[in-house]
């Protein structure tokens, strides 16, 4: 198994607490959240970050009030599509708020994200816990139990209520940043940062699977608060770099 080619599509989908996390979730599809339920569907912004990757997410049943509609994907086309998004986007924002918590209603479109730079570790378990909810550490929530998953199953809840109505949720859509990079070249940008650490310490990309490979790639950081990026090898670095560990 390449290592790498599956490393690659979540060391930068948006919320990232940690760069070691890179080596240890490995979910083989670029834009997924790093710590974040897969099966939630909808919400899993990346947020890449975060957050706010981009990429296709799986499709989740949302139930409320009876009434039961089929969760948005990543891959919204038209204005009317992502104007919804943005108005979910915007009752999240109030939710987290609520708890006293930053949100920034993020396009994954424009590869945003929602959850914001410089968090410490704890920082970031408070922001993930108030948007994912219980979800955050049990995964078999029912997406129908909208309430024990937080902000994220709120703003769901929020799309059923308002679809059922006949007035679905908007919201303007932002402008893109012409100055901000693609996933595309984002992700260029962050295995160029690994290839160039990794060879200043005499290895190559395709290099994977030996130990002295494995050290420089991951090093050997600590987890939870101890963890600290310069301890993460050239992933770690590179995570740090190109601004996707929450911490930089």
């Amino acid at each position: 198994m390449n290592v790498r080619r599956l490393v690659a599509p979540v060391a930068i989908g948006g919320l990232l607490v940690c760069a070691a996390a890179v080596a240890l979730t490995v979910v083989g599809a670029f834009g997924i959240d790093l710590f974040a339920p897969t099966p939630t569907g909808v919400g899993a912004v990346g947020e890449a970050g975060g957050g706010g990757g981009t990429g296709v997410a799986k499709s989740a049943s949302s139930t409320a009030a009876g009434i039961t509609t089929q969760a948005a994907q990543w891959e919204l086309v038209s204005d009317e599509e992502r104007s919804e998004y943005m108005g979910r986007e915007q009752v999240i924002a109030e939710c987290m708020a609520a708890k006293g918590v930053e949100y920034r209603p993020a396009a994954p479109w424009l590869n945003q994200d929602a959850q914001p730079r410089g968090l410490s570790f704890e920082q970031s378990v408070i922001w993930l816990d108030a948007y994912y909810g219980e979800t955050n550490d049990d995964w078999s929530v029912p997406a129908s139990d909208w309430r024990r998953r937080g902000c994220l199953g709120v703003g769901e809840h929020a799309v059923a209520v308002a679809r059922a109505a006949g007035t679905p949720l908007s919201a303007p859509l932002p402008e893109p940043d012409p100055e901000a990079l693609t996933e595309e070249e984002e992700l260029a940008w962050f295995w160029q940062v690994i290839e160039t650490c990794l060879a200043e310490q005499g290895f190559g990309l395709d290099d994977d699977g030996t130990p002295g490979w494995w050290a420089a790639m991951y090093g050997d950081a600590g987890t939870g608060a101890a963890y600290r990026w310069e301890d993460a090898g050239c992933s770690g670095y590179a995570t740090h770099v190109t601004g996707n560990d929450n911490m930089h």
